[in-house]
């Protein structure tokens, strides 16, 4: 059945970084290994992590400005062979969305590229043009939430086993670069080359 939703997530998908919360902290010099075990383990909850995020930034700056954050989001740049599916897209006939557990000053370098409907992220919160926190807006565990007040034949494409809660709220889910295969999803396409990403939408009848 021809989809009428196509939903994205965007870190490693539409966008070449696997990570905008990694990407920052690179740029910081700063690693989270044990908040995202804590949160994995279910210790602390989604909110928490974020604010450890935005802590772990801040004591190596105290003062980040939202002109920061456009800096390290110019180096962004979309996977290969991005025109096909730009041009898909701008002539498909239904809603397309991005649902991404990533962070809005890197995952809105999406709409440099794409026409979508709608992008929902986890947002920084800035006061005066300054950094003063974060807001958990999409759980990587709850992805699929986001897909539930839309009707029809939903698509759904993911990089990570982060997704399988949007794949599981899908009528069809592909992993694209991913680099682990998983048994739950409908299809498979290694690497991260958008064209071949484009094929598989338009054979979808």
């Amino acid at each position: 059945m021809r989809p009428s939703l196509i939903a994205f997530d965007v870190d490693g998908v539409l966008l070449k970084p696997k990570s905008s919360w990694n990407t920052i902290h690179t740029h910081f010099g700063v690693e989270n290994e044990e908040s995202l075990r804590a949160f994995v383990k279910g210790e602390i909850g989604y909110q928490e992590f974020i604010d450890r995020d935005v802590n772990l930034w801040l004591r190596k700056k105290q003062r980040i400005t939202r002109s920061d954050f456009g800096e390290i989001a110019k180096g962004i740049e979309p996977n290969p062979n991005f025109q096909y599916l730009k041009k898909f897209l701008e002539e498909f006939d239904g809603k397309k969305i991005a649902i991404s557990g990533g962070i809005d000053v890197i995952v809105k370098k999406v709409g440099d590229y794409f026409a979508l409907d709608e992008i929902y992220s986890n947002a920084l919160v800035f006061k005066n043009d300054v950094l003063v926190g974060g807001t958990a807006v999409v759980n990587p565990h709850e992805k699929g939430l986001f897909l539930e007040k839309f009707k029809g034949h939903k698509v759904s494409i993911g990089d990570s086993e982060w997704d399988r809660d949007m794949f599981k709220s899908s009528d069809y889910s592909i992993l694209f670069n991913s680099e682990k295969d998983f048994d739950y999803v409908d299809c498979i396409i290694h690497g991260n080359d958008l064209r071949e990403l484009t094929n598989v939408l338009k054979d979808l009848k």
